[in-house]
């Protein structure tokens, strides 16, 4: 889409007739059923601003609708309302953070930096932009909010609005493509490692205005549920379907820089724990070090969840649920083989290596090293794996099943380019976008 915002001209007469309709409650919830950021075990109403419909933040921000939520932080629809002669009013995402969200003030920096570190580039188009940021004083604390274009879903979401939960393959291959060319901006110009890709963090564009200005029209008719938390702080419920596609023109963005991290010189690595279990990277869980590549391998796992629609590593979690890195290594060895005698060595060689600072595990220790983090040692000083008898009878061409023939060969390629253990052996993403996997067919 060409415009970064979305203009609301057409329809601006039925929101300036409705805005009581806005700024009125929909039917009213039950105290004791907990909603949206409520059901977070880490729930603390204090922390949270007090967001309701129809208040104005900044002298600019007239909030609509919620659309989102996380342990730290909710997100809005909302109005802007310095307009100018072209665009006489237009809407945004407004996402209004905790007043202890520890990474609000580094996600701002860090989208700051992409937004304008070469706009010319291909790739800057494919990161959603911050169009401005401002803070909210309240007696309990700063809210930290941060003003998007809007988009229309996270590619979960969007998955689940075709057959089976899977998109098309040529589209398939659109989207993978157009996410290495944003990687390629993200890693080569901006220095910048996302760390936390997953396909929660990767939302698509509206197909089309129509689809966002019918969404605003049908919630201004239909208000929101909300309560009154024990605290008396009002809690909406969220609304984030905008109905069917009318077409398939929308453009895949990556999102959510809040644990992103910078690395400004070639040297630079990081060693701290980083990215969602079953994307982990190998360099992550052997406390090796990490750089733009743990990415790359990111996304070479969760290609399977497009193609394959399906995770490539399961069974990586214990009887309890909890993340078990000795079996996530065990899996890797299967469909890889086992690690090159060069990440032996250096495993070895960092293993006492210390983290930045203690990190705390979810079982509530703090850790000093990545080994003692996940759970190591994973391997003897002679290289061999200590949990052989971990190691499933897997192999990495047999997790491939919805593609066929030459179309099966070609994806394996792709993705063995992208997942050596060694993460100098890895591809660029500029590189991969290029592969013939990814190519239109005539």
């Amino acid at each position: 889409m060409s415009s970064s915002r979305l203009p609301l001209s057409h329809f601006a007469p039925l929101l300036r007739k409705k805005l009581f309709s806005i700024a009125s409650s929909g039917p009213p919830l039950p105290p004791g059923i907990l909603i949206d950021e409520e059901i977070s075990p880490f729930y603390n109403s204090n922390h949270f601003y007090p967001a309701k419909p129809g208040e104005t933040l900044n002298d600019r921000y007239q909030t609509l609708v919620k659309v989102g939520w996380g342990v730290s932080s909710t997100v809005w629809l909302a109005r802007d309302l310095q307009s100018d002669i072209e665009e006489p009013e237009t809407v945004v995402a407004l996402k209004i953070a905790n007043n202890n969200a520890r990474y609000a003030g580094h996600e701002r920096e860090v989208e700051e930096h992409i937004s304008t570190a070469d706009p010319s580039h291909r790739g800057r188009s494919l990161i959603r932009t911050l169009l401005n940021s401002f803070e909210v004083q309240r007696p309990e604390g700063s809210h930290s909010c941060l003003v998007y274009p809007p988009l229309r879903e996270p590619l979960s979401m969007y998955q689940q609005r075709f057959a089976d939960g899977r998109m098309p393959l040529p589209l398939i291959k659109t989207y993978i493509r157009t996410l290495l060319t944003g990687l390629d901006y993200l890693h080569q110009v901006c220095r910048v490692v996302h760390t936390d890709l997953k396909l929660e963090n990767i939302m698509v564009s509206f197909e089309d205005p129509t689809v966002l200005a019918d969404f605003i029209e049908s919630q201004l008719d239909r208000p929101m549920a909300s309560k009154i938390d024990s605290t008396g702080r009002p809690v909406y419920q969220s609304r984030n379907d905008f109905g069917p596609l009318k077409s398939l023109r929308s453009v895949p963005q990556l999102v959510d820089f809040g644990l992103a991290t910078r690395l400004a010189e070639d040297d630079d690595w990081g060693i701290w724990p980083i990215q969602p279990d079953h994307y982990r990277a190998p360099e992550v869980i052997l406390g090796i070090g990490w750089q733009m590549p743990a990415d790359i391998w990111n996304l070479g796992v969760l290609l399977w969840d497009l193609v394959e629609g399906k995770e490539l590593f399961h069974r990586i979690h214990d009887q309890h649920g909890r993340y078990d890195a000795k079996l996530h290594i065990a899996q890797m060895i299967a469909l890889l083989g086992p690690p090159p005698p060069e990440i032996l060595q250096r495993y070895q060689s960092m293993r006492t290596f210390s983290l930045p600072g203690p990190v705390r595990r979810d079982d509530g220790r703090l850790c000093e090293t990545a080994e003692e983090y996940f759970c190591g040692p994973f391997f003897d000083n002679n290289g061999r794996f200590l949990y052989e008898d971990l190691i499933p009878n897997r192999r990495l061409g047999e997790t491939v099943s919805f593609l066929k023939g030459e179309e099966r060969e070609a994806f394996l390629d792709l993705v063995r380019k992208m997942l050596p253990w060694n993460h100098n052996y890895r591809r660029r993403a500029g590189e991969l976008a290029g592969h013939p996997f990814l190519q239109p067919q005539n």
